[in-house]
């Protein structure tokens, strides 16, 4: 890939139009301490909306699959609202936000204070919380998890259900101890694809409707056209976004059984 983006920039001999490697790296870290701030604050929202979109997903999917009337007059409404195109949202989440309040978890004082001289502590403050940005993520990363968990948990094989009924099991422990864990393997691969839909949810949000975040680097790259410090951004969001998919698989593998991965 570095070959062929470098050959390629050679052939076209223009920054402007294809930036080559060291033009990109040089004006990518002109401004390292800015971008080290920015994917910081993005991959803190992502985190915040692969949680809600995982969490909700799961909760609810248990519930309309268990409960057939939920699940007849919602699953229409939700088909629906699942072929909207996801960018024409973005604004409204961040307006609706804006007219709230967005709802602070915590803050930290983010590593770009530690690494860079120039970085204080007050400019790498970094909240954890919910608002348009992680909301719309979070809406984004939904749907896998929530439809994987409604298909999972209807595709318990005969024999365990005659066995629930001879063991005379609940409804809450045929979910508990059947249904769930043939959900399982569904939940944990649509969980992966959670990640990388709930990262461009964020960056599209950051892109359309926010001023913050490493996605409105990109326009601003845009603005100014300059393209090295875009190509630059584009290559951070691609080795955060792949460090962080790693990162939900690994956890994934350590806390589900065998086989569920």
């Amino acid at each position: 890939m570095l070959l062929l983006w470098e050959g390629t920039a050679l052939v076209i001999d223009n920054n402007r139009i294809f930036a080559s490697t060291s033009y990109t790296r040089q004006q990518l870290m002109a401004q390292i301490d800015t971008v080290s701030i920015k994917v910081t604050e993005t991959f803190t929202s992502v985190v915040v909306a692969f949680i809600l979109a995982t969490v909700i997903g799961i909760v609810l999917g248990v519930v309309i699959a268990e409960i057939f009337t939920i699940r007849q007059m919602s699953m229409p409404l939700i088909i629906f609202a699942y072929a909207v195109p996801h960018p024409v949202l973005a604004p409204m989440f961040v307006i609706w936000f804006l007219v709230g309040s967005d709802i602070v978890l915590f803050t930290f004082t983010g590593p770009s204070a530690y690494l860079f001289g120039s970085v204080t502590a007050q400019q790498a403050q970094q909240v954890i919380g919910i608002n348009g940005v992680t909301a719309f993520g979070a809406w984004v990363g939904f749907f896998p998890v929530f439809i994987n968990t409604i298909t999972g948990m209807n595709e318990l094989e005969e024999r365990f259900e005659h066995l629930g009924t001879v063991l005379g099991a609940t409804r809450w422990q045929m979910v508990k101890y059947f249904r769930f864990w043939r959900a399982l393997p569904n939940i944990t691969s649509s969980i992966k694809s959670t990640v990388q839909l709930s990262i461009v949810g964020v960056i599209v949000a950051e892109f359309i409707a926010s001023s913050q975040g490493i996605g409105y680097q990109i326009v601003l790259a845009w603005k100014n056209a300059d393209l090295g410090y875009m190509f630059g951004v584009v290559l951070v969001i691609m080795l955060g976004s792949y460090l962080f998919y790693q990162a939900v698989v690994w956890t994934l593998k350590v806390v589900t059984p065998p086989g569920s991965v």
